[in-house]
């Protein structure tokens, strides 16, 4: 036969085949688990700073308000009893974990766990401008850590073959090449998202503050709607860090292209995040069964680092697969509207 058929291109791996994907990167990069462990040895034996004596102070100024009724009272005692709670459990140098979609995976973050040695040394933060000095430090140096650790698991996804042909793979001494830039962009992008907490927190909070005051029970159904909108919202924004990083896009490109993937990839996206969340979710729980002060919490921190390393590098193969998806379907559709503006000018 003379005719050649053209044969359809392969489809791309997925959701469980991406997570295999992920998991046998990491088992052959033990390597790449490195950053994690040596963070949360870190959050385990060294210091911590301690926002305590802050919140004990905010408590106390607290109880000390008159509450126009018993209902805004006995609110008020809730709310302070659990700041109460959690201020002896804060470490402050979370924060160098707590980037959102930058972070090195932590299991410790958040919380201050006895440690085999002892008692570490407490770093006490007493003041709001000593606060803020801190923050103003732990937030870029989380940032450096996320890139350097992100970008080094990004370089061994590009490395490894996609079955999509329609999206080539970026050359890869150009990409190497442009590793300045591409942590300028995932700056900017951390830039922005601060920013727009920094923007958005304040007046929301005063929102659900007001619309409790003036209709109580409503404040917390308000404030349940506003963080379902910003984490679907957020999702929008999972494949920036993957675009810039595994595709070496520009921002404005890996940010269009992530709300893209989101919009027509919707259910694979959300097959794949349910899934990493229930992996995560319950291997942390397994992995805290230790007592803090046993050293056989190693083993939780180690499993955590491989376990988290894997997800994340399967959301980045899952970038690599879908990309050439969504890129074949945007130049199909330009494609088109140029032919049929071609068809209708003789015609008119």
């Amino acid at each position: 036969m003379n005719a050649t058929t053209q044969k359809e291109p392969p489809r791309p791996l997925g959701v469980i085949g991406c997570l295999m994907a992920g998991f046998d990167l990491v088992s052959r990069r033990l390597g790449l688990i490195a950053l994690p462990v040596l963070l949360d040895m870190f959050l385990w034996m060294g210091p911590r700073l301690s926002v305590a004596p802050l919140l004990r102070g905010f408590v106390a100024f607290l109880r000390t308000r008159p509450a126009p009724d018993s209902a805004t009272a006995r609110q008020l005692a809730e709310a302070t009893g659990y700041l109460e709670q959690i201020s002896e459990h804060v470490n402050l140098l979370a924060l160098l974990s707590r980037l959102p979609l930058l972070n090195v995976p932590s299991l410790l973050a958040w919380r201050m766990p006895t440690s085999p040695l002892g008692e570490p040394r407490e770093i006490l933060i007493t003041g709001l401008l000593s606060l803020v000095g801190w923050g103003i430090l732990l937030i870029p140096v989380g940032l450096v850590l996320g890139f350097l650790y992100l970008n080094g698991l990004a370089r061994h996804v590009r490395d490894v073959r996609s079955s999509d042909k329609r999206e080539p793979a970026p050359d890869k001494a150009q990409v190497e090449r442009s590793g300045l830039w591409k942590f300028v962009r995932v700056l900017l992008f951390a830039a922005g998202l601060l920013a727009a907490g920094a923007m958005i927190t304040p007046p929301w909070l005063l929102l659900v503050g007001l619309v409790e005051a003036l209709t109580p029970g409503l404040g917390f159904w308000l404030l349940i709607f506003s963080l379902g909108l910003a984490a679907y919202l957020g999702m929008h924004l999972l494949f920036v860090i993957p675009g810039v990083m595994v595709g070496g896009r520009g921002l404005w490109r890996a940010t269009w292209e992530s709300i893209g993937l989101m919009h027509t990839q919707l259910f694979s996206v959300m097959g794949l995040l349910v899934l990493t969340a229930v992996i995560y979710g319950g291997l942390s729980y397994v992995w805290l069964l230790p007592p803090t002060d046993s050293w056989t919490l190693l083993v939780g921190i180690v499993g955590n680092g491989c376990i988290a390393t894997g997800l994340t590098a399967a959301g980045f193969v899952f970038y690599r697969e879908r990309i050439g998806q969504f890129t074949a379907a945007i130049e199909t559709a330009a494609k088109s509207g140029v032919k049929d503006g071609q068809e209708e000018r003789p015609n008119s």
